[in-house]
């Protein structure tokens, strides 16, 4: 009985031994495990950092690259319509310079209807003379407004040329 008793003990303590033995194995393995997967997440998220950040770097390189073509856009823009408002000016003052030759020969009647057409004429080339003073002082946020209302008076300042 005493060397059942040993066996029994023997093999208890043996497999004690084999469980703490294998637990310990398993929780250095899932320790391992753990702190791979805590390195893969910790790769993952640097390399979706990098992306987003290389992403936001891109989109606000766009963003400067298309506020640059705007800016030169609206600089043309205003070069050219500086351009054709001085034209218009130039032809209204060459209109008025030859109303002018008609009011030294016409007669009374006719030297106030040319007089009216004079005055017409002056104030359309001082409303564009004003306008193109606007231009070189003009905010971008009004450009649209602005032109469309400068174009406006370029169109009646040919008009009033026609009539």
């Amino acid at each position: 009985m005493k060397k059942q008793a040993m066996y029994w003990l023997g093999m208890g303590l043996l497999s004690c031994s084999l469980l703490i033995n294998c637990t310990a194995k398993d929780k250095h393995k899932a320790a391992e495990d753990a702190q791979e997967a805590q390195d893969k997440v910790e790769r993952a998220t640097d390399r979706a950092a990098d992306k987003t950040k290389k992403a936001f770097d891109d989109v606000a390189t766009d963003v400067k690259d298309a506020g640059q073509e705007t800016k030169e856009d609206w600089q043309r823009e205003r070069s050219e319509l500086s351009v054709k408002v001085e034209d218009q000016k130039l032809a209204l003052q060459k209109e008025i310079d030859r109303v002018d030759g008609k009011i030294k020969v016409a007669k009374d009647k006719e030297k106030i209807r040319w007089q009216e057409r004079k005055a017409k004429l002056e104030v359309k080339r001082d409303e564009l003379d004003a306008s193109l003073k606007k231009i070189q002082n003009n905010a971008k946020e009004d450009w649209k407004e602005f032109k469309r209302d400068l174009n406006r008076k370029v169109d009646e300042a040919q008009k009033s040329l026609q009539d």
